[in-house]
């Protein structure tokens, strides 16, 4: 366990990036200098972080401002080509390339080199519909994809080629994570259930029970295994989503289960929050030796929270400062995190239908940094 002098201070804020569309996905640049955002207005998003510009906040006539500027990133030409939502985004992280999935099932890698990105290969239909998530190997040679028809696939970061096809999940697959060696993948589905599979063989070779996170309410499927993350050695695995209530306007309790990789022995199941606060929907591993999530659920809910293994509860949570958090990008330097969180009361905007307009969400990007951990 962590003394209370050697855990993190809160999370100190830089600044937020305002957005006029709904975001998925975040993720730094393998260098730090530029930040994406997967839109779901079908474009994939980006700003320049090398060359912050200061603007200072409107202030009375006569009165000096007191409070620093806050830095402004300036928003390049957002990438387009999708043709619904874009899902996911996942970084190279060796060499400037960029991979996207949509909710209609096409997969497309980008190139950075250039000023204004272009694909350097399209597939249209990588999967029969929604791609839930993508993965990317360790050394950035094979990107995973898995979604709503039930299969998983491994492509060529190169140029794009189907290199396998895993069926046998039997599900819808919410989630899939490589194991940092490189040898097997993990998937999650609907109905709980969590398969390692040897990717030489093509065979699943073990089997987690995460039923707790699916519920059956009337005729109504509700949870499903939404993250599978691995610490940096993969030594832990950790199993996300939520513990359902009810189904129709789902009441769900954020739960995440770490894992012991070698013998695969429940460490830990730790509840966040009620049971209004809904799902996990991403974690990453802090090279301190914490989790950092974010969890979300009904209107106004949600919080994103630090949590170390082993430890009963959080050690932090943002709690009611930025509900509805979908989506985080942790630095490569580990010293600064991105949130994106629903803005709008109750985490709605409000309707404007009476003036013939009717606004959809928006997703404010929040920047922090974060304070160096010493065990």
């Amino acid at each position: 366990m962590l003394n209370e002098s050697a855990k993190p201070q809160p999370p100190k804020p830089v600044t937020t990036i305002k957005t006029e569309q709904q975001i998925s996905s975040i993720r730094f640049s393998p260098d730090g200098k530029r930040l994406f955002a997967a839109g779901r207005d079908g474009k994939i998003h980006c700003w320049d972080l090398s060359q912050p510009q200061l603007v200072e906040e409107p202030t009375e006539a006569g009165k000096k401002n007191s409070k620093p500027p806050d830095p402004v990133f300036p928003e390049l030409p957002p990438l387009t080509g999708h043709d619904g939502w874009v899902s996911q985004i996942a970084l190279h992280p060796k060499s400037p390339h960029l991979f996207s999935a949509d909710t209609w099932g096409r997969l497309i890698g980008w190139s950075l080199t250039e000023e204004a990105p272009k694909p350097v290969w399209n597939v249209p239909a990588a999967h029969d519909g929604w791609v839930r998530q993508i993965a990317l190997s360790a050394d950035g040679e094979r990107l995973a994809t898995c979604g709503l028809d039930k299969t998983i696939r491994l492509w060529s970061t190169t140029d794009g080629k189907k290199l396998q096809e895993i069926v046998g999940q039997g599900e819808d697959v919410y989630s899939i994570a490589f194991h940092p060696d490189g040898k097997s993948l993990v998937a999650g589905d609907l109905k709980g259930i969590v398969k390692q599979w040897d990717l030489a063989e093509g065979k699943a070779v073990r089997e987690f029970d995460a039923k707790i996170l699916y519920l059956l309410s009337f005729i109504q499927d509700v949870g499903g295994v939404r993250v599978l993350a691995f610490d940096r050695e993969g030594k832990t695995l950790a199993v996300a989503g939520a513990k359902p209530a009810s189904g129709g306007f789902v009441e769900a309790l954020p739960l995440v289960k770490f894992i012991n990789w070698a013998d695969g022995a429940e460490v830990q199941t730790l509840n966040i929050g009620e049971k209004t606060e809904g799902f996990v929907h991403e974690l990453s591993f802090h090279p301190d030796g914490y989790w950092i999530g974010v969890c979300s659920g009904q209107p106004g809910r949600g919080r994103y929270f630090f949590h170390r293994v082993g430890e009963p509860q959080p050690f932090f949570t943002g709690d009611k400062q930025m509900p509805n958090c979908h989506s985080i990008a942790l630095h490569p330097s580990g010293e600064r995190l991105a949130v994106i969180s629903n803005a709008g009361t109750s985490g709605q905007m409000k309707s404007k239908a009476r003036e013939g307009i009717y606004p959809g969400n928006s997703s404010p990007i929040h920047i922090f940094d974060l304070p160096k951990v010493t065990a």
